[in-house]
């Protein structure tokens, strides 16, 4: 275990998550939809040729940020990369119904395009989702996870009410650096301005609406959930940064230790932000054996 009794403040990276040239920007590759079971369109790439894959994003994550990862797993699977609703070319959906359970039939839905239970790879609050949806029986063939953040800073009631606020009145800047650097706090004051010119800036800013949807899976689903993992019967690898806040690292532990058969590996120098070129590799051994 990590120990996390003198960790004061543990968002998921309390020094400012580094932003690196993993963002490549949308690929030239046509853009196909499915519709989810509450009516929502969610947009979706496909590459490469093989076993099927699907990526899921975190937070304020669309296909475009897994171009790299993408393109590396495409050599040897058909890769399924997917935008969560409110994000990229999906739609927003409607708020006022959003649970977890829309983001299971969102995932639900893209691996029903495939034909076949599929291999899963999810980032960050990603995560939290996959494992729900693997745990209600949505067909996986294995689920590779990096650092679900559990046990981070739960989102309070007042930021979420400005977080509306600002989506309402269009303030997208405002809602990115709430939602980044007050509440998921992986932005600093030191370290926003440095964001604001890196070009995944206006993606944030074009996916400001969907900080809501993690918001409230931030409040609803906050801690390990200890009932559902039991219930994942898929073989599972989670990856974790050794750099990352003790509170996520000791999260990964608790996953790998209640998921039956699950494996974990933690990487050496890495933090929250997933490294699409070190994790490739992994993900391509895990998914291939």
């Amino acid at each position: 275990m990590v120990d996390t009794a003198t960790v004061d403040d543990h968002g998921v990276a309390p020094e400012g998550l580094p932003l690196t040239d993993d963002y490549a920007g949308p690929r030239d590759l046509p853009m196909q939809t499915v519709v989810s079971a509450d009516g929502t369109l969610i947009a979706y790439e496909v590459s490469g040729s093989g076993p099927a894959v699907v990526i899921i994003g975190g937070g304020l994550n669309d296909r475009a940020m897994f171009t790299p990862f993408a393109q590396l797993l495409s050599p040897h699977f058909t890769v399924y990369n997917y935008d969560r609703r409110g994000r990229g070319g999906s739609e927003y959906g409607n708020p006022e119904y959003f649970s977890m359970e829309r983001e299971i039939e969102d995932l639900a839905a893209v691996i029903a395009v495939t034909g076949e239970p599929t291999s899963v790879f999810a980032n960050c609050t990603g995560g939290m989702i996959a494992i729900a949806a693997a745990a209600a029986g949505v067909p996986m063939k294995k689920l590779g996870l990096y650092e679900p953040p559990y046990d981070s800073p739960k989102a309070t009631a007042g930021q979420i009410a400005l977080l509306k606020h600002y989506i309402v009145e269009d303030r997208r800047d405002e809602a990115v650096t709430l939602f980044a650097r007050d509440m998921v706090r992986f932005v600093t004051p030191e370290t926003l301005e440095h964001f604001k010119q890196h070009p995944a800036w206006r993606a944030f800013q074009s996916m400001a609406p969907s900080a809501l949807y993690d918001g409230i899976i931030s409040v609803d689903h906050n801690s390990v959930p200890l009932d559902l993992l039991p219930k994942v019967n898929v073989p599972t690898l989670v990856l974790s940064g050794r750099d990352s806040s003790a509170a996520i690292q000791n999260a990964c532990v608790v996953v790998a230790d209640g998921i039956p058969g699950a494996k974990l590996l933690r990487l050496e120098g890495e933090g929250h932000l997933f490294n699409q070129q070190t994790g490739a590799p992994l993900m391509i051994d895990f998914f291939a054996d």
